[in-house]
């Protein structure tokens, strides 16, 4: 049976579009919009032909302020989060801030008729800035709520909890990515949730793992990419990161990796083009530069956005991918590397237990300081090592989309 579902909450389009279009693909009748969708480079789209967002009133009119100011007030969850930001957080801004918001929301809502001909309302990313609508939604409206990953993982303050937990114990169903991050939701909203948990992998960016396989042996392609992009055509190239985010512990890497010094067979490549916040790049560049000329090699940092086919191209030029942020989900980066035969070092403190149980090959360290040690190992230097190209049967075993999205559909059809 088919489902009208409206997605909301955070609306990064280059994660969305992989789980709606995989979907949309399986099962056909499905209805989905998605109409808060944002690319995080607007010349390098993701696809959007899977949403069907002309139904959604985007703006509201007049009449619908009008109406939302005079029902607003009977909503108990504006005077109780209205109430906690003012008294113990004690931020009179952020508190008038929120009742902005929450009031533009509820409008929007009633632009929509409340989005009652939805048959589900997902909520995607759970910080309290993407879940307002939530405790503007009718009683009877059947919510899904779905973690990614930072959002469990790297967020601490109380009033974020404070909405999380009562989203939580609203919501019809919730999704998570492994068993970790179930326990790890029991632990810090109630293990009265548990029924509603349900484990849902996202699928795979299919296009992104086409491409890989297109040009894997295209030796000539992928030496015009690294010309164009700023790999090494000798060298080994070495990436750290899979973004511009601070929390990929870049700057510790560099730091760590200066205890060794026989560097003038790598290259090594960082990835600015996203993920730090504007205000910060500059800053943050500055002292990669910094860390990058301590190690007296040769070394590039990617500014440049990349499409579908470049992305698959940059997975088959590196020969080793650094992944060792604070904390992860299950990388998607990673995943991709390995299926492009690169030799991935990442940290026993990530949540990758599916990936050990999938029998992939990767090099983990329990430190960063144990990094410069693999870089002094023979095995290292050949770093397309032999048993990298076993990933490739267990990657499209274990990660199938076929298989990941009947997770999914069934998931939507308890609600």
């Amino acid at each position: 049976m088919s489902k009208k579902i409206l997605a909301l909450g955070l609306g990064q389009n280059n994660f969305l579009s992989y789980l709606y279009a995989v979907l949309k693909l399986k099962y056909p009748d499905y209805r989905v919009a998605a109409p808060l969708i944002k690319d995080l480079n607007e010349e390098k789209k993701d696809e959007s032909w899977m949403y069907d967002n002309q139904q959604v009133r985007l703006k509201p009119h007049f009449f619908h302020y009008l109406l939302a100011s005079g029902t607003i007030f009977f909503n108990r969850y504006l005077y109780v989060f209205f109430h906690y930001i003012l008294l113990v957080e004690k931020k009179p801004f952020k508190a008038f801030h929120f009742v902005v918001s929450f009031f533009k929301e509820y409008a929007f809502l009633v632009g929509n008729k409340d989005f009652k001909s939805f048959d589900v309302i997902h909520f995607h990313f759970m910080q309290y800035s993407y879940l307002r609508s939530l405790f503007l939604l009718p009683k009877e409206a059947k919510v899904m709520c779905s973690f990614w990953g930072s959002d469990l993982l790297r967020t601490a303050d109380s009033f974020n909890h404070f909405v999380v937990y009562r989203a939580l114990h609203r919501a019809s169903l919730i999704t998570c990515q492994t068993p970790e991050m179930k326990e790890i939701i029991l632990a810090k909203f109630g293990r009265d949730l548990e029924p509603k948990i349900r484990i849902c992998l996202f699928p795979l960016d299919r296009i992104t793992y086409e491409h890989i396989d297109q040009y894997r042996n295209d030796e000539n392609e992928i030496k015009r990419f690294k010309e164009n992009f700023g790999f090494h055509s000798t060298k080994k190239n070495v990436l750290i990161g899979h973004n511009g985010n601070p929390a990929n512990q870049q700057i510790k890497t560099l730091q760590c990796l200066a205890s060794f010094s026989q560097y003038e067979e790598y290259h090594f490549v960082i990835n600015l083009n996203y993920g730090c916040p504007p205000n910060e790049l500059v800053a943050f560049k500055q002292e990669l530069i910094q860390h990058l000329d301590r190690l007296k090699a040769s070394y590039f940092i990617n500014e440049i956005y990349y499409s579908k086919k470049e992305l698959a191209l940059s997975r088959l030029a590196t020969d080793i991918f650094i992944h060792v942020p604070i904390s992860d989900a299950l990388s998607g980066s990673v995943l991709e590397m390995l299926y492009a035969d690169t030799t991935v070092i990442t940290g026993t403190w990530l949540n990758y237990k599916t990936f050990k149980k999938a029998g992939l090959h990767y090099l983990d360290v329990d430190t960063l300081d144990e990094i410069p040690n693999l870089f002094r190992n023979p095995d290292l230097i050949n770093s397309k090592t032999k048993n990298q190209h076993d990933n490739r049967s267990p990657i499209n075993t274990h990660f199938s989309n076929d298989k990941i999205i009947v997770n999914w559909h069934e998931a939507y059809q308890e609600l």
